[in-house]
């Protein structure tokens, strides 16, 4: 049952690289390469996935075409267009956030560059600001992190409760 588990981390894995390019955020080949190597040794298996594992040395186009097989052959459901990928990839880090899974300073500062993408949506301003001032925070500050994670996740549970995406309309 262990190896189910890898295996559609590995898919997860690949599909939100998948949804990261087309959301226009910079993958880098090493990391495509390195999660093909990684499905390999998961027991994952389609015929470009071996092809691209071994890419390592390859352009980025000889890459790009490869792993665009892999997502083909697994038949990974991408969303329709950039702007629908860039809310998908959203509302997974603040969903990851909520759970735990992720911290309010890197989920916060992913949702600040993925909504910069978006032109800075009014709905995601609150995250962004908190975000920022988590990045500038000091570790010799008085002020403890709390003061800027707990409203990011806040903002986030009130986002992920309301319509998806968020209306332009939300403070």
């Amino acid at each position: 049952m262990c190896r189910v588990t890898e295996i559609d981390a590995c898919r997860g894995a690949l599909r939100e690289l998948a949804i990261g390019r087309l959301a226009g955020r910079d993958v880098r080949t090493s990391h495509l390469v390195e999660a093909g190597l990684d499905a390999i040794v998961a027991g994952l298996d389609t015929p470009s996935l071996a092809l691209l594992a071994g890419l390592e040395s390859s352009t980025e186009a000889a890459v790009d075409k490869v792993f665009g097989q892999v997502v083909d052959e697994l038949g990974l459901e991408l969303p329709a267009d950039p702007t629908a990928a860039r809310w998908s990839l959203i509302h997974g880090w603040l969903t990851a956030m909520v759970d735990g899974r992720l911290s309010p300073a890197a989920g916060g500062a992913l949702v600040s560059e993925v909504g910069e993408l978006l032109g800075s949506p009014p709905s995601l301003r609150g995250i962004t600001r908190w975000s920022a001032m988590l990045d500038n925070w000091i570790p010799t500050d008085l002020t403890p992190r709390d003061v800027c994670e707990v409203p990011i996740l806040e903002e986030s549970a009130e986002l992920l409760e309301g319509p998806w995406p968020p209306s332009p309309r939300h403070p």
